[in-house]
């Protein structure tokens, strides 16, 4: 039964969660399976050399940093799946040791036009490393159901 409606979502909410470190051993772990390129799966090659060795793959840091969100908040939702993304950016690699820090905001909520049982909650998703640089965003909206009438 979903404890969180539509109406429940304000603009400028703001969750955010415990930082997740990935030593070297599980980013390259993670990266052989999912997405084996050389500058993740191999310190030594030419590619993880540009980078000073291996960096985590953008999709292990989007993961980790979208998962905390989904399993705090969208798991106890009426949820009612993802019309998509307006931007994904990963904007700086992710290094073995380093410290990133996941954060939601709600940007906006609206009604839907076309679907009276629902609306429509758009966030902002992200990482920060230690600096608090952004690392990896994700701009994108989900369907929430309405509390029900009477």
């Amino acid at each position: 039964m979903p404890e969180i409606f539509f109406e429940d979502f304000k603009a400028g909410q703001v969750w955010t969660y415990p930082a997740w470190v990935a030593e070297e051993g599980s980013l390259i772990e993670f990266a052989t399976r999912y997405d084996p390129q050389p500058m993740h799966t191999d310190p030594s090659s030419e590619a993880a050399k540009a980078y000073g060795g291996v960096i985590a793959s953008g999709w292990q840091t989007a993961l980790n940093c979208i998962t905390p969100f989904l399993d705090d908040v969208m798991k106890i939702t009426a949820g009612l799946a993802s019309p998509g993304f307006d931007e994904f950016q990963w904007l700086r690699p992710v290094r073995p040791g380093e410290a990133i820090t996941p954060r939601t905001e709600i940007l906006e909520t609206r009604a839907s036009q076309t679907k009276p049982d629902r609306g429509i909650v758009k966030l902002e998703i992200s990482g920060s490393n230690e600096k608090g640089e952004i690392v990896w965003r994700v701009v994108g909206s989900f369907f929430i159901g309405k509390k029900a009438a009477g």
